[in-house]
């Protein structure tokens, strides 16, 4: 069983950071404290997914999109990454969980035990900046739905929801990652609206939600 910590605190403070740092440097020593807390707990989900329990709409172009707003921050260590990496999803976050094709909605639902790696994944997609290579960009999206994949065993989805699940995000994904419209927010003081997008630096939010393993200084051999 997964070990659970509940840290709103922690995943408060991302979303406040990187609104109120639009154009400056990440102070360094702001994400080694990061680190340093996140990295002391257990490689898996330290948080559980906290949504909205209803869903709603929040775009004419979305209709019949079922969304939902992530109430608190969830929190991935992914285990397999080299740094090892901590993947933090902030509050207010919309998300539609699994974006599963209508045709195949009878198979596998939007929503269930795999909505926590699909937060994650939206996630990824959302704060990503689509590389101008081909190449580049093949990797980095790669690395998202192994990240996908990978977080979806940790939830216990079993192989074929996870197979079906990964298979559609290579085959259909590429249209969302990076697009700027997907990265939004609920204003938690007016929760019938979204955040302007353009608030945002997706530089400052790639770096305090993808923390990296803190290196551990070598001892010196004698």
């Amino acid at each position: 069983m997964p070990y659970w910590v509940d840290d709103i605190d922690l995943c408060d403070r991302v979303l406040e950071a990187a609104k109120g740092m639009e154009g400056r440097d990440v102070p360094p020593e702001a994400i080694a404290a990061l680190a340093e807390r996140l990295f002391g707990m257990e490689d898996r989900f330290v948080t559980r997914l906290v949504d909205s329990p209803v869903p709603f709409e929040i775009e004419r172009r979305q209709k019949g999109v079922r969304n939902f707003v992530v109430k608190r921050g969830l929190v991935y260590i992914h285990v397999r990454s080299k740094p090892n990496v901590a993947i933090i999803v902030p509050p207010h976050f919309v998300t539609d969980h699994a974006s599963v094709p209508a045709a195949l909605r009878f198979l596998v639902p939007p929503t269930g035990v795999h909505s926590a790696a699909a937060v994650i994944h939206d996630w990824l997609y959302t704060i990503a900046e689509p590389p101008k290579k081909p190449t580049q960009f093949r990797k980095e999206r790669f690395r998202a739905d192994r990240i996908f994949r990978e977080a979806m065993r940790t939830c216990s989805v079993s192989a074929p929801t996870r197979s079906v699940l990964y298979r559609g995000a290579r085959l259909f994904g590429a249209g969302g990652f990076g697009a700027r419209r997907e990265l939004r927010f609920i204003d938690p003081h007016a929760p019938d609206r979204l955040i302007d997008p353009a608030l945002f630096d997706k530089a400052v939010l790639r770096a305090f939600t993808i923390i990296p393993r803190p290196e551990k200084p070598r001892r010196n051999r004698r």
